[in-house]
């Protein structure tokens, strides 16, 4: 029976030093957008896991959010005629995470990450394009910016009625516009 004991004892001792060392991880995160524009940031664990639950959030209202934003775009005179860039935007997602031990070796790979993209950059500008391909991309990325901008905050607005339904550890089902039933709770995302 002692020997069981102590088994166990060595066992938490152990679990304990992984919680701690968990706390003094970082990530290197690369993230898509709602705009398809990539980023890179150096996060804490805490930080990791609320972007991680924000992006499923963010994946679960986005229809709907494009729904009530296309539904205001054609309300609005100034777009008749005009189709909705909602196909433009794509649903925010975590491309690639690293973890480090400590922020100073996150940062570091950060900062070699931003000179190869500064480098590309600079690549990318001596090559010669024809003046139909800059204007058509420029007119891509101006279209997936404004699209962004319209559904952000259709999307926030959800995202802030189910936190709000959450916070409260109801699991009630809110109405959200479309007909459909979406549980609420924010700690039910992941399941």
């Amino acid at each position: 029976m002692n020997a069981w004991k102590w088994m166990m004892g060595i066992m938490m001792v152990f679990a304990l030093s992984l919680t701690v060392q968990a706390a003094d991880d970082y990530y290197l995160v690369k993230m898509k957008g709602l705009d398809k524009q990539t980023e890179m940031k150096v996060m804490s664990v805490a930080e990791f896991k609320e972007l991680e639950t924000t992006i499923k959030l963010e994946t679960k209202f986005l229809p709907t959010a494009v729904a009530e934003a296309a539904k205001d775009w054609r309300a609005d005179e100034l777009n008749k005629g005009v189709p909705f860039p909602g196909n433009k935007v794509s649903a925010p997602m975590i491309i690639t995470s690293t973890k480090f031990s400590s922020s100073e070796k996150a940062n570091a790979e950060l900062t070699k990450y931003e000179e190869l993209q500064a480098k590309k950059e600079e690549r990318e500008a001596k090559q010669p394009k024809s003046k139909d391909v800059a204007s058509k991309e420029a007119k891509q990325a101006s279209e997936r910016r404004a699209a962004a901008e319209l559904i952000k905050p259709k999307l926030e607005a959800l995202i802030a009625k189910s936190g709000a339904a959450g916070a409260k550890g109801a699991e009630a089902n809110m109405d959200v516009p479309g007909g459909a039933k979406v549980n609420a709770a924010v700690d039910k995302v992941g399941k």
